[in-house]
């Protein structure tokens, strides 16, 4: 279970003529309530710590540039770039669509690989 700590903020400036002060700040003394975490940013701390070395600068510089293979072979080789269905239950039945496919097509070069071997084999024997 995590430790959560509430914190009343504040402000004496900047809040009276805003607007959004009834949507922002919902109780009636205009306070901001932050919710915190306690072991969540104790995590945050080792992260930020482990991302400031040099080992973990060039790991996060490597990471940028690299593109997961799936989505790389699904944008560049099959050429999906963009949706073109409205709405989100349509744009996830088009990406299963083209998520599909590219497991076809896995699949198909698979079975290929192997029915080379198995005539190779044969012809070897």
């Amino acid at each position: 279970e995590y430790l959560q700590i509430k914190q009343k903020m504040t402000s004496d400036e900047g809040c009276e003529g805003c607007p959004f002060i009834d949507e922002c700040c919902k109780n009636k003394k205009h306070q901001k309530i932050l919710t915190r975490d306690a072991v969540l940013d104790e995590f945050y701390a080792v992260v930020d710590e482990n991302l400031s070395t040099e080992f973990g600068k060039e790991l996060k510089k490597q990471r940028s540039i690299q593109v997961e293979g799936a989505f790389g072979v699904i944008k560049q080789d099959m050429k999906f770039t963009r949706f073109t269905r409205r709405g989100l239950k349509n744009a996830k039945m088009e990406f299963l669509i083209v998520c599909l496919g590219y497991n076809l097509r896995k699949y198909h070069k698979y079975r290929l690989k192997k029915e080379k071997e198995e005539k190779e084999k044969l012809l070897l024997n």
